[in-house]
């Protein structure tokens, strides 16, 4: 690799890492943070708007990257970040850490869909894979190790330090950033505000929703929200999203599967642990270790098809990875109260390979279907619809177990709570609520199966691919 090529993949690789972390690190020194701040009421708010801003602000980054350049963009985005970061560590209130969450989220979104953006910029099509599988390991190893590092944090320093650490980290690769010799293409142009704030408050009124926050009204209002932004986009010269990059092939079946790969996801993250809990009886620990197979296989999956990628081709490795999340669902739904650990961790550690193994062709796939001037975008609707599909999943597929339960659904948090005498048969009604979950994610596991058939055999070959600029080749 080049010289740039290697700074462009520490500095993205922190930047990832910063910003996965703190979707982990901060649940186990919230509980700390609580009892000093105070405002138990408003918990959960810190970790929902992270995400909402985020999501957010996701596609709003990657028009920006397109139109001042992705060194830029990211610059900023780590500055915010890391400002934020302080401010978190310095919050006196329980309000004020959700403010600086919320700005911390507005950063964490630029930083992820810019930086694996810079890479596509950086590395040709038969690096590409690469690259991209491995930045999935940032992922698995913050979802591992994160919860312990806030825990040891914590502990040792103050929960402030979970916040504060991210200063040093991120002035590291703010400073590698700035030698980094940056692709001159980016044309300028306007931000269409209209359709970002559209766009955004969308998002926000879907997570709101189905996160059980006013739905009656955060629902229709993201629908309304969405058509208004497509007439919007539909009319301005130089909107945030030209909607003919989601005639291409290539893109918009990438984005239909980024919908349900989210579901799928999301969902499995949320269930399987009451699952282990609840209706085999084990304990948080055990819990957690089934999440980690999933998240352990996922870069393993990534990162395999990445380096073999060119070989094996786009199409093959998505329809590939769509059968394995099936495959794993069909297993968890088969499971019994009686049923063994391992099978479940079998199950959740098929599922997160199938992930991986689709979501690197589907990022290269986007990046080669377009050219220099929209690959922010589009690499930013990838993540974009991942999260989407996620908070859909999730909020569906609760109110489907809901529906299943009837009006005993408040019962099954006694079987949750080692503590609680729950009724005789709350386990075996609690096993039929996310039994239906599971046979729910094996039809959208089929769905994805039938968009993998569609995906084009050539996606590779839908755009000449751009070769990697001299002075990203030479580092001069």
């Amino acid at each position: 690799m080049t010289r740039d090529q290697i700074v462009g993949l520490v500095v993205v690789m922190t930047g990832m890492a910063v910003a996965a972390l703190d979707t982990t690190v901060v649940g186990t020194a919230m509980p700390t943070a609580i009892g000093e701040l105070g405002g138990i009421d408003r918990y959960s708010w810190v970790f929902s708007v992270y995400l909402l801003v985020s999501t957010a602000a996701t596609p709003v980054a990657g028009r920006f990257s397109d139109i001042h350049g992705r060194k830029r963009v990211y610059a900023a985005a780590l500055v915010v970040f890391v400002l934020a970061s302080v401010l978190a560590g310095q919050a006196r209130t329980m309000d004020q850490l959700i403010a600086f969450r919320a700005i911390q989220g507005l950063g964490a979104g630029a930083l992820v869909s810019t930086g694996i953006t810079m890479l596509g910029d950086l590395f040709a099509l038969e690096q590409r894979g690469r690259v991209v599988g491995f930045t999935a390991s940032v992922w698995a190893t913050s979802a591992i190790v994160g919860p312990a590092v806030g825990g040891l944090i914590t502990q040792a320093l103050s929960w402030r330090w979970t916040f504060y650490v991210n200063f040093p980290v991120g002035l590291l690769a703010l400073a590698l950033l700035l030698t980094l010799h940056e692709r001159e293409e980016h044309r300028g142009g306007r931000i269409d505000w209209l359709g970002a704030a559209l766009v955004g408050s969308a998002a926000a009124s879907l997570l709101l929703g189905v996160n059980g926050t006013s739905p009656a009204l955060a629902l229709p209002a993201s629908v309304a929200l969405a058509a208004l932004f497509v007439a919007r986009e539909r009319r301005t010269a130089e909107p945030l999203v030209d909607l003919a990059l989601l005639r291409i092939p290539v893109i918009g079946i990438a984005l239909a599967l980024g919908v349900l790969m989210g579901a799928a996801q999301f969902a499995a993250t949320t269930y399987v642990p009451p699952f282990v809990q609840g209706v085999l009886g084990r304990t948080p620990l055990e819990a957690g270790l089934a999440l980690g197979a999933m998240s352990i296989a996922w870069p393993i999956g990534s990162t395999t098809t990445g380096w073999y990628l060119l070989r094996i081709g786009a199409r093959r490795a998505v329809i590939v990875g769509s059968f394995a999340p099936v495959a794993g669902f069909l297993l968890l739904a088969t499971l019994t109260p009686d049923a063994p650990l391992w099978l479940l961790v079998v199950g959740a550690a098929v599922i997160g390979l199938g992930q991986g193994v689709v979501n690197t062709p589907l990022i290269v796939a986007v990046q080669t279907a377009v050219g220099y001037r929209e690959r922010g975008i589009v690499t930013s609707l990838v993540n974009f619809t991942r999260t989407l599909g996620g908070a859909i999943g999730v909020g569906a597929l609760g109110a489907a177990m809901n529906a299943v339960v009837g009006p005993r659904a408040a019962e099954l948090e006694r079987v949750l709570d080692p503590s609680a005498v729950a009724a005789p048969d709350a386990r075996a009604l609690l096993a039929t609520g996310i039994h239906a979950v599971f046979v729910a994610l094996v039809a959208v596991g089929i769905a994805s199966i039938l968009l993998a058939l569609r995906f084009p055999a050539n996606a590779f070959r839908s755009r000449i691919e751009e070769p990697v600029p001299d002075e990203a080749a030479t580092g001069e």
